[in-house]
């Protein structure tokens, strides 16, 4: 995501990682890899409950989230999703540039 900011920004879009780690943690990843990312600390799982991701003791510490991609549109529905046991796996950022509705989508 981080190679492509620039196009999803051209879209009005916003990528967002959610993760269970620490808000420590998780600048130290950004940082590291995708300074321009925007990620959201959750290990209380919040937000992960609210998507149904819950990977139950996934963890080293316990319960992580689903690996999953999610395209939110503007008016809160999901748009598009990609959900994988593996967390290797993840569609490619011109998959989700196609998929990101425009419009009236």
């Amino acid at each position: 995501m981080q190679t492509r900011i620039e196009d999803f920004s051209a879209l009005d879009a916003v990528v967002l990682a959610i993760s269970a780690d620490g808000v420590e943690r998780n600048v130290e990843i950004a940082r590291r890899y995708a300074p321009d990312l925007r990620v959201l600390s959750d290990p209380q799982l919040v937000a992960i409950d609210a998507f149904g991701l819950r990977h139950v003791d996934g963890g080293i510490d316990g319960d992580i989230a689903r690996p999953a991609t999610y395209i939110v549109a503007s008016d809160g529905r999901v748009a598009w999703r990609d959900l994988t046991e593996n967390w290797r796996v993840r569609p490619r950022p011109t998959r989700l540039l196609e998929e990101i509705p425009r419009g009236h989508d």
